[in-house]
Parts: C-alpha cells; sequence; structure tokens
C-alpha cells in the first residue's frame, strides 16, 4: 500500500515535472540559449555547453537533468542552435533532441526583435517494474509490464526576444505538441503540459570592469502556479561572474564562475528551499562550456620562435 500511495504522489508530481517538458537550467547567464531559443547565436555562440542538475538532494529518486547544448550565428539575422536533454526522476524518464532558428529583425534603429522556433522529437519511459519486488503487488497486472516506453513524438516551441540597448524582455511558450504518448503495452498516456516563460533584465555598467544586470523572471503553465524569480548578475572584467536569486516558494539560490581558462568556461548553481528540512530539496548544477573554435585557431598558430 505504500508503494503504491509513493507511485500516486509521483504521478501527481509528474504534472509539474514533465510540464517541464524543456527543463529550465541554472547558468542562464552563461548560456542564455538554455533559457529561451531566441539567444540562440546571440551570447556565447560558437560554445559547446554541457549541463549537469541533480535536484531534491537528499530525496531518493530525485530529479536529474543532462543537457548537451550547441549555437551559433549564420549570416547577419540567422542563429542556430541545438541540445540534447535527458531528464530522470524516479519512475519517470524523458529524453529530447531539439532544433533551433532564430531570426533577426530591426524595427528601428538599437530596436531589435529576434523570433525563434524549435522542433525536434521526445520520448518517455515509466519504469512500472521497479515496484513489483512486493509480495502485495503479484497480482497487479499494471506492475506487470515492467519499464514502457513511449512512441517517438513531434515537439515545439515559439519564442521572440525585444532587445533595447541594455534593455532585454522575451517570451517563450513551451510543449506546443501534436498528438499524445501512448505506450504500446501499459493502458497509459501522457500529454506534456504547456508552459511558458517571461523574463526582462536591464545590463548597468557601474565602470569598465564592473557590470550588474538585475533580471526577473515569470514561469508557469497548465494546470501547476506561476512563479517569480528575482536575480541580479555581477560581472567582473566580462569574463567572471555571479548571481543571487530568489524564487517565490521561499528557493535562494546562488551562482559563480566564468573563463576560468582561455575558452574554457565553469559554473556552479545551488539552490536551497528554506520551506523544508535542512539538508534536502537542495539543487546543483554544474555547467561546461568550451570554445570550440578558440581551440582550432590555437592549434592552427605555430609555436613562438619556430617562424622561419
Amino acid at each position: 500500500m505504500k508503494k503504491l500511495l509513493y507511485i500516486s504522489v509521483l504521478l501527481a508530481l509528474s504534472s509539474g515535472l514533465f510540464a517541464q517538458q524543456f527543463p529550465f537550467m541554472e547558468a542562464y547567464n552563461v548560456n542564455s540559449y538554455s533559457m529561451s531559443p531566441s539567444y540562440a547565436g546571440i551570447k556565447n555562440p560558437k560554445t559547446l555547453f554541457l549541463d549537469y542538475r541533480s535536484d531534491w538532494t537528499g530525496v531518493d529518486g530525485g530529479p536529474v537533468t543532462c543537457q548537451l547544448s550547441y549555437n551559433d550565428r549564420l549570416m547577419k539575422k540567422v542563429g542556430l542552435g541545438g541540445k540534447f536533454i535527458y531528464d530522470k526522476t524516479d519512475i519517470f524518464k524523458q529524453t529530447m533532441l531539439m532544433g533551433t532558428y532564430n531570426y533577426e529583425v530591426q524595427l528601428a534603429k538599437d530596436h531589435i526583435v529576434n523570433f525563434a522556433m524549435s522542433m525536434g522529437f521526445y520520448r518517455n519511459s515509466i519504469d512500472l517494474g521497479k515496484y513489483y519486488n512486493d509480495v502485495n503487488f503479484v497480482d497487479d497486472a499494471v506492475l506487470l509490464y515492467g519499464k514502457e516506453s513511449s512512441k517517438i513524438k513531434l515537439a515545439t516551441d515559439f519564442s521572440a526576444l525585444y532587445r533595447f540597448q541594455s534593455i532585454e524582455a522575451g517570451i517563450i511558450f513551451s510543449n506546443v505538441m501534436f498528438g499524445t504518448a501512448k505506450y504500446s503495452e501499459a493502458d497509459i498516456t501522457y500529454r506534456p503540459l504547456k508552459n511558458y516563460l517571461i523574463h526582462a533584465s536591464y545590463d548597468y555598467r557601474i565602470n569598465e570592469s564592473i557590470a550588474v544586470k538585475p533580471i526577473i523572471l515569470v514561469r508557469g503553465g497548465q494546470h501547476y502556479p506561476s512563479q517569480l524569480e528575482l536575480a541580479a548578475e555581477a560581472r567582473y572584467l566580462e569574463r567572471f561572474q555571479g548571481m543571487l536569486v530568489y524564487r517565490t516558494g521561499g528557493i535562494w539560490g546562488l551562482g559563480f564562475g566564468g573563463e576560468v581558462y582561455n575558452g574554457i568556461l565553469l559554473n556552479y548553481s545551488y539552490n536551497l528551499s528554506t520551506n523544508v528540512a535542512t539538508n534536502t530539496f537542495g539543487s546543483h548544477q554544474l555547467t561546461l562550456g568550451v570554445k570550440l573554435f578558440n581551440f582550432i585557431h590555437q592549434k592552427g598558430k605555430m609555436p613562438s620562435g619556430s617562424e622561419n
């Protein structure tokens, strides 16, 4: 009975977890493309990013998300990007592969709008057999199926970004899906929930070395409440940065990192919920970025003193 209740709770939680069909990652100050596809080709282009995030620290089966992404500039007004996401929460697992096309329109001097569309595929699975080791469920037909995977389905999102000098504001609509995911054996269906994210920021330069950027985000969606996030980013020499974050629900966060070596970016983010017991529900994220073309150019250079 306890395990059946646990599964029911996870299924209920999954309406919020799977609503994050395109998981929101920290370190968007380093990899803005992970927050909105409209940043493809704008900030840190030609950089390969690898993100690893662990949520609900201290809770068995807590969410783990891995993301591999890359974006670049094509011609003057076009940005391209791509990302692969693996997300697992206890008996639930999903994988996504998305590609992005971003087009830039200049409305007037210094007024720029980017429109982006991402399209790709997703697949999810539920490991029902994980709880089939209790004699109380021997005759439970639902748990006899074991691991069930859905068919591959189409996924899309749409976003827009407005830029004026040091001001940025954008919106993204995720999970604009076609069809419902079904499983071949178990009588289960899964329809990802639509969600949105709105953000705005202002980049203020204190002097030639130091700049700060206040950021506000609102995220929400179908069947789950909206969440407000207030953040402040500080940068030094455009190479090192730190960030403080507060989210409604008593969640506090911090992050720090920078270009630790020529062409190597590293960032660490941590979140803590003040509404739960200590040492639980913390979130850790490590982000590694590699500016690929930096190494290609360095490799092409001849060592000092080797020229004829």
